[in-house]
């Protein structure tokens, strides 16, 4: 019998705490969750009583340098560069949540150790394990011909997703129930500290080159680095790598995208990602518009554990035309790549997701940042 895989994960917010850590340890026979590391020790603490986890680091170099572990869950906040390539340095396989890096210098550093490990790399893109993707994949590989794509997210604040969950903040405060959404202004400010100011500030200064002062393509930059790229990797997985952006508008302080992206075959997509405040309606949907098929994907809110995302296809001969909506799965894309990983590291596979898609991905993020107008 193959013994579990003994796991160290890296950071305990909230994702770890939804879905990582419970599927790490629900699936047993596959997984030994031996350690964690997070560098705010009341949560490290909370998070580590409740499931009984002994071993516990602040620092997570300490935990790769001291535990006898096979492969590492990072999922801590800001750049994973330094721990992707130190746990690689240390024999280790990875399980990284995106982005793999904050930019494109640093995703490319990455690229670079990734191939010269004999370790499973493997980047955490949920959405393509989800069974909808994968029928709605098959879907439209059967069109005819593709007129037009149309990618659309409307984002409620995440307080609102988290909503459903008891997220441990530490010192006996549990997050449990409805959180007040507050003022735009305040959301626009937290925002920008946490997706590109601190110690992400030098390396989105890095990815906007002369244009760093300006403060709309700052958070539209963190916003399509750690929320968009959703997108632009379920794309991928759909068409493939694509071949320029066409154009980029932010506005609205940074908080809407567009972005116009063609695609191999003459096929141009539209990306719309929208941050709107106070309905607790989270909207995302792929849409592929033929003219003899139409095929829809619509993704729910990702804090929302097993919710189904249903597939619509239509079509049409003469004066009929008909639709037919498919319930694919209700089974849980975060609990499938981790059990993806789980095989791929016992066979030595290379990943669905890895990270020469995903250095392609962090260079079209740098040209949607070139070409934008705000």
């Amino acid at each position: 019998m193959i013994s579990p895989l003994r796991v160290g994960l890296i950071g305990c917010g909230a994702i770890a705490q939804i879905m990582h850590i419970p599927y790490l340890v629900d699936y047993d026979e596959k997984f030994e969750l031996v350690a964690l590391s997070d560098a705010y020790v009341p949560i490290l603490e909370a998070v580590a009583d409740h499931y009984h986890i002994a071993k516990r680091y602040t620092d997570w170099r300490e935990m790769l340098e001291k535990e006898d572990i096979e492969a590492v869950v990072i999922c801590h906040s800001g750049s994973h560069r330094d721990s992707v390539l130190a746990s690689l340095a240390a024999g280790k396989h990875v399980f990284v949540e995106k982005p793999i890096a904050w930019n494109l210098r640093e995703a490319k550093e990455v690229a670079v150790q990734a191939a010269q490990s004999h370790c499973v790399v493997q980047v955490a893109y949920h959405k393509r394990y989800d069974p909808a993707f994968q029928y709605a994949r098959e879907q439209i590989q059967k069109m005819r011909d593709i007129g037009l794509v149309r990618v659309t997210v409307l984002h409620p604040p995440n307080e609102m997703g988290l909503s459903p969950h008891r997220i441990r903040r530490g010192n006996r405060l549990i997050d449990d129930g409805h959180q007040s959404v507050i003022s735009l202004e305040e959301q626009i400010n937290v925002q920008l500290g946490a997706f590109a100011g601190g110690s992400l500030g030098r390396l989105v200064d890095e990815a906007l080159g002369s244009r760093k002062d300006n403060p709309a393509l700052r958070l539209g930059y963190g916003i399509i680095a750690s929320s968009m790229i959703h997108q632009i990797y379920t794309m991928h997985g759909f068409l493939g790598a694509p071949l320029r952006v066409l154009s980029t508008d932010i506005w609205r302080k940074g908080l809407s995208i567009h972005s116009v992206v063609e695609y191999p075959n003459d096929v141009r997509c539209t990306f719309d990602w929208h941050f709107l405040a106070h309905i607790k309606d989270y909207r995302e949907e792929y849409a592929f518009y033929g003219n003899h098929d139409r095929v829809l994907l619509q993704m729910p809110s990702p804090y929302l554990k097993n919710a189904p995302s249903p597939v619509i296809v239509q079509g049409g001969d003469e004066e009929l035309a008909w639709e037919k909506r498919v319930v694919v799965s209700y089974d849980e894309a975060f609990r499938n790549e981790l059990l993806a990983f789980y095989e791929n590291v016992r066979h030595n596979r290379q990943p669905a997701t890895a990270v020469p898609e995903a250095l392609q991905h962090m260079e079209l993020i740098q040209q949607l940042i070139d070409a934008a107008r705000v």
